[in-house]
């Protein structure tokens, strides 16, 4: 019974596979037809070629070529060649839109250009070809200088000659009426006003001499080609000044005119002014106090400057003094020999 049982599972196995086979190529064969018949469809949309419609056209083709022969040759279109009947006779036989044929206007040689024939191009033909030439307008001559008038014969040069010389007089007048205008310009900046300055210069020379500043004896010359004993200092050294002795307290004058041009001090000197001499003569007073003149201003020969004050550490052995320097373009001077 189990051998029957098995012999029959195995039968009806092969007959299942068998029929699931023949089920899978029905349905792949089915699917293979559809598609086929699906892509001759989309081919056919319009992209096939009938080649069966071209006899039919052929045969109309040669009808419309015997009509076409029968035309009149005598249409001389521009475009004919040889006479023969082409699309462009036909177009012009067929009463199109223009009234007449391109470039033959009746009485008409020339063809206008836009931009070349309208009025700043003059139109030529040549007769041999009936071709435009474009010419140009020519320039207008350049503007020359007035030409300077012409004399006639007989006329009086008299006028002319005196309304020369009116002019010449005039620029004269003008000229020497603008002059004295400058210089009375000049003269009004020049002038002074009220409690301004005026400006002075001084042309010192040795002809006019020193006024000696303090009555004191020298105590120390000036010397600057040898060096001289310093008491204070214990050392010999040049000394480009005078050192005049004078009391503390003395008052001191100008020795010339001149104009204070620095104020200052030092500790070898103490208080001090420079005044310009004018020439390149300048003159320095050391050993000051109560100095009675200020910056920039103007001192006449014998006014009182200011006073000696007490010496400095410079000087304590030699005592209270005048430091009096002058120099001619920087280069000292001795004062002495110009003492009066």
């Amino acid at each position: 019974m189990r051998k029957n049982n098995k012999r029959d599972n195995a039968k009806k196995e092969r007959v299942i596979m068998v029929a699931s086979a023949v089920f899978v190529l029905s349905a792949l064969t089915l699917t293979g037809i559809y598609m086929k018949t699906a892509n001759r469809e989309e081919q056919d949309d319009g992209y096939m070629i009938d080649f069966t419609a071209f006899e039919d056209n052929a045969d109309d083709k040669l009808n419309e070529i015997a009509q076409n022969d029968q035309v009149d040759d005598s249409i001389d279109f521009p475009y004919s060649f040889g006479g023969e009947a082409n699309e462009y006779n036909t177009i012009a036989d067929s009463g199109s839109d223009l009234d007449y044929l391109p470039m033959e206007e009746a009485g008409s040689g020339l063809v206008e250009i836009p931009g070349l024939t309208d009025g700043s191009v003059i139109q030529e033909e040549t007769p041999s070809q009936g071709v435009i030439l474009p010419k140009e307008t020519p320039a207008p001559p350049a503007a020359t200088q007035k030409p300077a008038a012409v004399v006639e014969p007989g006329q009086d040069k008299t006028a002319d000659k005196k309304d020369d010389s009116q002019q010449v007089n005039d620029q004269q007048e003008g000229d020497q009426q603008e002059k004295a205008r400058q210089e009375d310009d000049q003269q009004e900046k020049t002038k002074p006003t009220e409690g301004s300055v005026v400006a002075k210069t001084f042309h010192f020379t040795e002809n006019e001499g020193l006024l000696r500043p303090v009555s004191g004896a020298i105590l120390m010359p000036y010397s600057m080609d040898r060096s001289i004993y310093f008491s204070t200092m214990r050392d010999y050294r040049y000394n480009p000044a005078l050192v005049l002795e004078a009391e503390a307290g003395s008052r001191i004058l100008a020795c010339a005119s001149g104009k204070v041009i620095s104020i200052f001090s030092n500790e070898e000197i103490g208080h001090a002014i420079t005044m310009d001499l004018g020439n390149g003569y300048q003159i320095t007073y050391g050993q000051l106090e109560g100095i009675n003149v200020t910056l920039n201003s103007y001192v006449d020969k014998g006014d009182m400057i200011a006073s000696v004050a007490a010496p400095t550490k410079y000087y304590c052995v030699e005592g209270s003094n005048l430091y009096l320097e002058m120099t001619k373009d920087g280069k000292p001077v001795d004062p002495e020999p110009l003492f009066q």
